[in-house]
């Protein structure tokens, strides 16, 4: 079935707030809030919610556990660190009921959860079942929709923006959702020291969580567990680091480690998500997931101490350069230009998520058209921290597997 999706607009109101926001950072029950938050108490006043850096699980529907956030904690968290306070809650409503709750209301924007399968603004309607944030911000003939979710999915690319549906179609959109009633009260100054010792102490105290996670997740949990795991993870460590980098007087070298930390999160969760897309066992990679939530609670303890020490990188067996190997660099440029549709010389060099259109799904396409055409196969271990990263670490990658007397053939 052809699903015509709307069009997006332009609202003076609303779109200066959702091309703001670090929602690249933000999960899909956080982007609301953040936008009601910078709505209210100015620009960048949203990225308070990055500055708790904690572990906790829930149980999922299978009983294993979770790093996802439940609506009632980010709502806790709105109301703790951005002053919005949850006045009332409507369970079950309709479109129309919606309508009529945010007429009563004068307008007042509502903060609303509902399954993404029915939304046609996301690559997700018609195709996956998943809960889903987004503000209300007026009605009338049109309901306005204000989502700021940004995403790459297998269907295509969400982006934060504003859509005025028709009432009807608003009305088919939203069956069953969860409503809730914000107001803005003050906004909490958040003391920086306090919050970076607290983070210190509730990340040294969660340890045992931490093993008994990866003790679970080793075991019984599916690879599509730890794709969601990993996304949802490096995202709250982007944002802790783009809230340092806002609010702390910390050195340059402190906010260094913390963004270094957080790319780290970032690179094991685009290699979790190509283990997982090409049918390779990501549990592989769960050492490494292991190693960044304990240097989460290394990370923690130094900024609490207001210093940081970087260890030297550890030099491992450097391989075959990229242009030793004849065909590495010219099979992984032209496989980008191919599948990212790029210029020539477009792909030279440079990190690969700066490349227009690139996204994870398209890294998959790249990475099995240059294995067809050099005749090798990657696996997991082929990969190292930072192989996803660039245009030169992934011909490295090749490289080294091209390279190797035994070539990891096919």
């Amino acid at each position: 079935m052809v699903h015509l999706a709307p069009i997006p607009t332009r609202s003076a109101v609303w779109s200066p707030v959702v091309a703001g926001l670090r929602a690249d950072a933000l999960d899909c029950l956080q982007t609301g809030v953040a936008a009601l938050a910078d709505l209210w108490h100015g620009a960048g006043s949203h990225l308070d919610l990055g500055a708790p850096l904690r572990f906790a699980t829930l149980a999922d529907a299978a009983g294993q556990p979770s790093v996802e956030a439940s609506l009632e904690q980010r709502l806790a968290e709105a109301a703790e660190l951005l002053g919005l306070r949850a006045v009332a809650r409507h369970d079950g409503l309709d479109g129309p009921a919606i309508r009529d709750l945010a007429g009563a209301g004068g307008g007042a924007p509502l903060y609303v959860v509902a399954d993404a399968y029915t939304m046609g603004w996301l690559p997700f309607v018609e195709r996956q079942h998943l809960r889903h944030g987004f503000l209300v911000a007026g009605v009338g003939a049109a309901v306005t929709v204000v989502d700021a979710y940004h995403d790459d999915t297998r269907w295509g690319p969400a982006r934060p923006g504003v859509w005025r549906l028709p009432a009807a179609r608003f009305d088919a959109t939203v069956r069953a959702a969860t409503v809730v009633v914000l107001e803005s009260g003050d906004r909490p100054r958040l003391d920086v020291r306090a919050v970076l010792a607290a983070n210190a102490r509730a990340l040294t105290d969660g340890r045992p969580a931490i093993d008994r996670y990866l003790a679970a997740v080793s075991g019984a949990a599916g690879v599509d567990r730890l794709v969601l795991d990993t996304w949802t993870l490096s995202r709250s460590r982007a944002l802790h680091a783009a809230w340092l980098a806002a609010a702390a007087d910390l050195t340059p070298d402190a906010l260094s480690d913390a963004e270094a930390h957080a790319q780290s999160w970032r690179d094991l969760a685009t290699r979790v998500f190509v283990a997982a897309a090409r049918g390779g066992p990501a549990a592989l990679l769960v050492d490494h997931l292991a190693g960044l939530l304990h240097g989460d609670v290394a990370l923690a303890a130094r900024l609490a101490d207001a210093t940081t020490v970087r260890p030297a990188p550890t030099a491992s067996g450097p391989g075959p350069a990229a242009h030793e190997v004849p065909g590495v660099r010219l099979a992984v440029v032209e496989a980008l230009a191919a599948v990212l549709r790029l210029p020539a010389g477009a792909t030279t060099g440079g990190l690969l998520r700066d490349l227009p259109n690139f996204n994870s799904f398209r890294l998959v396409d790249v990475i099995e058209r240059v294995e067809a055409r050099l005749g090798v196969e990657l696996g997991p271990d082929d990969f190292g921290p930072a192989s996803l990263r660039d245009v030169d670490s992934l011909c490295a990658a090749f490289a080294r597997v091209a390279g190797s007397p035994a070539g990891s053939p096919r």
